[in-house]
């Protein structure tokens, strides 16, 4: 169980950092959108919250101390809660900023790029490796 939420670990990871790399286009020349509502320190914090919690999980897995399974379970649910803001911002936000422009292309979120697959199986992966987790460390 242990090397299988690893590899939840993994996914969950590249998932992420497809999502953060639209969200880092915004504003360049190969993205429509020019801005996003999802606040940066949200957005960074995410990330890192992420990759402490897989790399704690290597600690259980080269240590087999279950205390590294329930702080990783703990660093997943602050990542979950931050992954719920922005879900929500992402899934009732409009299709575009709250702002007149001139070129409607000015004012295009990058969120709303991401692909719904991409962005609920984010979701529910989260869901299934803090399960995981969870069953282990019990």
């Amino acid at each position: 169980m242990t090397k299988f939420v690893m590899a939840l670990f993994v996914i969950q990871v590249v998932g992420g950092l497809f999502q953060m790399g639209t969200l880092m286009t915004a504003g360049s020349r190969n993205s429509t959108a020019r801005a996003s509502r999802l606040p940066d320190l949200l957005v960074f914090s995410h990330a890192v919250l992420g990759f402490l919690a897989a790399g704690l999980w290597v600690g259980q897995l080269l240590t087999g101390d279950d205390r590294f399974a329930w702080v990783t379970l703990a660093v997943v649910a602050l990542s979950i809660a931050g992954g719920t803001v922005m879900f929500l911002k992402t899934e009732l936000g409009s299709e575009t900023l709250d702002r007149p422009a001139a070129d409607p292309a000015d004012v295009r979120v990058a969120e709303k790029q991401i692909p719904k697959t991409v962005l609920h199986g984010h979701g529910l992966g989260a869901a299934v490796l803090a399960v995981c987790v969870l069953v282990v460390a019990l």
